[in-house]
């Protein structure tokens, strides 16, 4: 299916580690005012503590209406092999923890099987998605993202693309999964689909 993936060195992988998001919290206080009765001791008032919940920017869900995919998202980072691992669920999309959160600047990695042993697989329609077709990324704290689709293109299942790890001000998507014939020798399909987006 997807097993070898693309294999990675360090030269070319941008390790962006997901920053830490911290809740925004008043520490409570008190407040003194004055007795409600003439020469009496002020009566103390509890403020109460203002807590705003943290944003959540975790990709959990992967949404693409035109080829009916609603699929929950495995937060994965490499095999021993510097392979991008696969998801554990072929139902599921695996996100390449390792590079950049969906949203932010640079291109999020999401990888999902083409087919499995059953049938069909979360990204067995991937090839049907065209330019201006939208993708959906939904976060943790319920947020959605949505990505245009900017273009495609057909890799050989060992390409080192170092243009999916490069830095960049802009935040885009690629999705990708098999396409190909089949090749026991790597137990896996000769060739990757790449199917690229950006932020809008």
């Amino acid at each position: 299916m997807f097993g070898r993936a693309l294999v990675l060195s360090l030269c070319v992988v941008a390790a962006l580690s997901p920053d830490a998001v911290l809740p925004n919290v008043l520490a409570p206080s008190t407040a003194a005012t004055p007795s409600a009765t003439s020469g009496g001791p002020p009566a103390p008032v509890a403020a109460i503590a203002a807590v705003k919940p943290a944003p959540d920017p975790l990709p959990v869900r992967l949404m693409i209406s035109k080829i009916g995919v609603d699929a929950r998202i495995e937060a994965r980072g490499l095999d021993a092999g510097r392979n991008i691992l696969t998801p554990k669920d072929f139902h599921d999309v695996a996100w390449y923890n390792l590079g950049p959160l969906p949203g932010q600047p640079g291109n999020a990695l999401m990888n999902g099987h083409v087919d499995w042993w059953t049938g069909s697989a979360v990204f067995t329609r991937l090839s049907q998605l065209r330019p201006g077709d939208i993708i959906t990324v939904v976060r943790g704290d319920g947020t959605h993202l949505s990505f245009k689709v900017t273009g495609r293109r057909v890799v050989a299942a060992d390409a080192r693309v170092a243009a999916l790890f490069a830095p960049s001000k802009v935040a885009s998507l690629t999705l990708i999964t098999c396409t190909g014939a089949w090749d026991p020798s790597i137990l896996s399909a000769t060739h990757r689909l790449l199917v690229s987006a950006v932020l809008v």
